[in-house]
């Protein structure tokens, strides 16, 4: 009797290794490929230390924009990986700058998060059984020409106003539905395409990380009513509204950083140039002035040396707060830089006579401000019981003295010099001696601004 053969082993199932996502991507994968084990590593190091103890069908790999080096890590899970397996990066849209950066270390694709499954699966080289599948991938309407181009026109418009690109998203989804009218809510602020949309057909959430930003709703399209195919389109729409959203938001915000002066909260020196180049070509066609003012704070570095930098930031502070309030909407009130501020006065006026004076504004919101400003206590001057804060300022108005940014900016600054050297506590504005105003004598004996 011949002995009875070995119980054939049960083979292993594919493994499939996540790599420095924190869980939620594991987790995720678990959902998605119940017959596949699914493991995970906290960071780069100890995912290429699992490699190699165990090979993989695929590797997951999270990214972010606090990955540093991210190409060098990639290309170690590479190494670790080897040729056969599938290695893919995930990360948020705002970190898909890095992605692409970490793709040269090896890597087969990256994709956005939050992952769409066909995407995935794709990516992944998997087929779906049968007995779980879903709607093949390929039954999904395909983008018309007519859509990548409108979508187009989306992504290079990102920059515009929340509105403008809400209205340029509703367009979008109608045309990709076919809709007769779509309308795009986003955290209280809407947008409609086309025909009013009263009683929807259709909605769909626009979520990211799992925050409600808004939803999509559709009206009816004519006599055709919507299929289950449509319902999936819509869906997939509103997962790439929410990055296009997501990505607009940040770039937004990132603009402002990169405009607004920290200490003092106001815009920085390189939005005042931007915004000069735009108000100097608009009162060229419109025909109104533009006064520029530069002040600094007398005796600055003397405060500073005396009661410390605390007592300085406070300076800046009080100063900005103060002129921003004395100055109307539409002026414009900056930090130069240092102690230096930098305030554009504009109005549209009359078109321009000859021999026509400076505009009277200016002087009379310097005025206001260096009485308030005279009349401040800040905390940190204390140990400076004899201090009292003034400032020395230069004007120069388009287009008399000046037809261009680099001359506005001269021709004030020029003005701040004679300020301080005729003593400080003053105004200057660029002229003849006989355009100069006379000072007026305030209560306190202080210098008023003067021309």
């Amino acid at each position: 009797m011949l002995p009875s053969a070995p119980n054939e082993a049960r083979p292993a199932k594919d493994h499939l290794l996540v790599v420095a996502d924190g869980g939620r991507l594991a987790d995720e994968m678990r959902r998605r490929y119940p017959e596949w084990e699914v493991t995970s590593a906290q960071t780069y190091l100890s995912g290429i230390s699992a490699l190699c103890n165990r090979r993989a069908r695929a590797v997951v790999a999270f990214v972010d924009s606090s990955n540093r080096h991210p190409a060098d890590a990639v290309a170690g899970l590479r190494e670790a990986a080897g040729d056969q397996t599938r290695l893919l990066l995930c990360c948020p849209p705002e970190a898909e700058p890095v992605a692409r950066q970490a793709m040269s270390g090896g890597a087969d694709d990256y994709l956005l998060f939050p992952l769409q499954p066909d995407e995935l699966d794709r990516a992944l080289g998997y087929s779906r059984p049968e007995d779980w599948a879903v709607r093949p991938v390929s039954e999904v309407p395909a983008a018309s020409m007519d859509e990548i181009a409108a979508l187009g026109d989306v992504l290079a418009n990102l920059d515009a106003e929340p509105t403008a690109v809400l209205h340029s998203i509703a367009d979008l989804v109608r045309l990709a539905t076919g809709a007769d009218g779509a309308t795009v809510v986003v955290k209280g602020t809407a947008a409609a395409s086309g025909a009013a949309v009263s009683d929807p057909v259709l909605v769909e959430p626009i979520e990211a990380r799992g925050e409600l930003l808004g939803q999509i709703s559709l009206g009816p399209r004519g006599r055709l009513p919507y299929s289950s195919f449509d319902a999936d389109k819509l869906r997939h729409y509103a997962s790439l509204v929410a990055n296009l959203l997501t990505a607009a938001m940040r770039n937004r915000r990132w603009r402002e950083l990169a405009v607004t002066d920290e200490l003092s909260g106001l815009p920085n020196r390189r939005y005042l140039l931007q915004f000069l180049d735009e108000i100097l070509a608009r009162a060229a066609d419109e025909r109104f002035c533009v006064t520029l003012l530069i002040f600094d704070i007398d005796n600055f570095k003397t405060y500073n040396d005396a009661c410390g930098h605390e007592a300085g930031d406070e300076i800046i502070r009080l100063a900005a707060r103060l002129f921003r309030r004395h100055c109307r909407e539409h002026d414009v009130v900056t930090r130069w830089g240092g102690d230096e501020f930098a305030v554009v006065f504009w109005d549209a006026e009359e078109p321009r006579q000859a021999q026509s004076k400076h505009p009277d504004d200016a002087f009379e919101v310097l005025q206001r401000f260096t009485r308030d400003l005279g009349a401040a206590e800040p905390s940190a001057l204390k140990k400076c019981p004899e201090a009292k804060l003034t400032i020395s300022g230069g004007l120069a108005t388009y287009p008399w003295d000046a037809t261009t940014r680099n001359e506005l900016i001269h021709g004030a600054d020029q003005a701040l010099l004679q300020a301080k050297r005729a003593g400080k506590n003053r105004i200057f504005a660029v002229g003849p001696p006989s355009s100069e105003k006379e000072p007026e004598t305030p209560p306190d004996d202080a210098q008023t601004p003067q021309r």
